[in-house]
């Protein structure tokens, strides 16, 4: 898929970092806090996680970045100002947030929802509809004209997801906040839309802010994982590959589960591992399973088990790449290992 360019009438060339200094957040009437002095930073440009069980302040600390709720102390600064510097309602146009089930508006069209913050900002009409037709490009609904005029109820809900994703980029924000935003689709959809707002954020580079309950989500999509403890105490922030390898504490060990190990096996494609072989340790065998070179290392070993065969011919459209083994798989190279997170392969 090839992506339009951002609006430079839009695009902030400023520090778009998200940092939270010593944030708290106690709610009238209870005893303990539902975020308990909070000290991350988001890079420009990132896409961080925050994971964690119920109680654990993920929603909390979004609301407050842009002050749907209030902070009860320390301070949120994107890059250089802080929050409590920029009026709410200037701070809220600026930051694109998507939700869980989209929140689209029932009674406007995909090209009106789309449109509410540029109409909001005063833009033009011609701008508007240049920059409706860009997004819906960029979340793959096309053609495009076929689908301005839709409403919400004549959408599944992938596609609405979608034209949520693009309504939360419409004034190109340098930061996106995002709630449970694909927790209501079903598994297959799901994985589709995930794997198109990585391609998304990878070329647009949004500061992204991700709310997620499934930790598996949050290693698949992050570049950093923050984990929340009940009472809103940061338990450890760290890329996926760091946190998989060396949990911080028994709670985060706990959290991430007994399928630590396979979950780790999510950070690398199979072409990460065709990269780190030598070559002499190529081919195995003529008659293997096929897999392209971008799917993952549990996704790959999940078909060479399925089909019973000691590896698999790593493919990429329609070009044979390479074969890996069994032991590839489950075993691979050191230096593949979470190559997304800058630490394997060219790192």
């Amino acid at each position: 898929m090839t992506f339009p360019s951002t609006d430079p009438k839009t695009t902030s060339t400023t520090n778009s970092s998200i940092v939270f200094d010593q944030v708290t957040k106690l709610y009238p009437g209870q005893a303990a806090p539902a975020l308990d002095s909070l000290d991350i930073v988001v890079k420009s440009g990132e896409l961080v996680c925050l994971v964690g069980p119920s109680g654990g302040g993920k929603t909390t600390a979004l609301q407050l970045v842009n002050r749907l709720v209030d902070l009860s102390s320390g301070e949120i600064r994107i890059g250089d100002r802080s929050i409590m510097d920029i009026p709410a309602i200037e701070l809220r146009r600026t930051i694109g947030y998507a939700i869980q089930q989209s929140g689209l508006f029932p009674h406007y069209t995909v090209a009106e929802n789309i449109a509410i913050v540029p109409t909001i900002l005063k833009w033009d009409k011609a701008r508007i509809t240049r920059r409706t037709a860009e997004l819906l490009e960029l979340v793959g609904l096309t053609p495009v004209d076929s689908w301005l005029g839709r409403y919400p109820s004549q959408l599944s809900g992938g596609q609405q997801q979608r034209v949520g994703i693009a309504r939360a980029l419409a004034a190109d924000p340098p930061v996106m906040l995002m709630d449970e935003p694909f927790g209501a689709l079903d598994p297959i959809t799901r994985m589709a839309v995930q794997d198109e707002f990585l391609e998304i954020h990878r070329a647009v580079g949004k500061t992204t802010l991700f709310v997620t309950h499934d930790i598996d989500e949050a290693i698949k999509m992050a570049d950093r994982i923050a984990i929340l403890k009940p009472g809103g105490k940061l338990a450890q922030y760290d890329t996926p590959a760091e946190v998989l390898t060396h949990p911080a504490d028994e709670f985060v060990a706990e959290f991430l589960g007994a399928e630590r190990g396979l979950k780790r096996l999510a950070l690398t494609t199979v072409a990460e591992v065709l990269v780190a072989k030598a070559e002499s340790e190529l081919p195995v065998e003529s008659d293997l399973p096929q897999v392209e070179a971008d799917v993952t290392l549990r996704e790959a070993l999940s078909v060479v088990s399925a089909a019973g065969a000691h590896g698999a011919r790593v493919m990429e459209r329609g070009s044979h790449l390479g074969d890996v083994t069994l032991h590839d798989l489950v075993d691979p190279p050191a230096n593949a290992v979470g190559a997304r997170n800058g630490e394997g392969v060219g790192s």
